[in-house]
């Protein structure tokens, strides 16, 4: 993650320092469960092969007028990937998604969530730059899920259309 700050009305003060640690923890426990049957692991390494930061903010550069959106990645097939969370995005989703009920360590839970997730989806990009990822419609799914969903941050989700691919690219356990 790179250094972020993040305020809103909804959890009051600034989120802290540690809070921000938490919410990197998820994140990285979030992609290590969803890679674990592949035996992909998680790394803090800047040198990986694929990587996924977060940035406070992504502008989508394909659109004429100002906008925005979860992440992007960028792949080269067999060499490696790249890619971006946009983290205001991902934590505003948070915001609204979040019960009215839920608390502020809730609220940054899913947080931590939610930037996994999107984090999952870019990797997936990286790792199957051809792969019609985006065809799945299970909302409960790494390939269907999407941050502006309250799926990208409460529930379980699972692999759908994507599972045979990555057990053909990297195996599994």
């Amino acid at each position: 993650m790179e250094p972020l700050s993040y305020r809103s009305s909804r959890i009051g003060d600034p989120v802290t320092a540690g809070e921000f640690a938490g919410i990197d923890a998820a994140a990285r426990a979030e992609i290590q469960n969803a890679f674990s049957q592949y035996g992909i692991g998680v790394s803090a390494s800047h040198d990986a092969r694929y990587r996924v930061h977060v940035v406070p903010f992504l502008k989508d550069e394909r659109l004429k007028r100002n906008g925005t959106n979860a992440g992007e990645s960028r792949a080269i097939a067999g060499f490696g990937g790249s890619g971006a969370v946009n983290f205001e995005y991902v934590a505003n989703g948070a915001m609204i998604f979040s019960p009215e009920s839920a608390s502020r360590a809730e609220v940054i839970e899913a947080i931590g969530r939610g930037t996994g997730r999107v984090a999952i989806h870019e990797f997936l990009h990286q790792l199957m730059p051809k792969a019609a990822i985006h065809d799945s419609k299970d909302t409960h799914s790494y390939e269907g899920n999407s941050p502006a969903l309250a799926e990208g941050y409460f529930g379980d989700l699972h692999w759908d259309i994507a599972a045979p691919w990555l057990r053909q690219r990297v195996g599994s356990r």
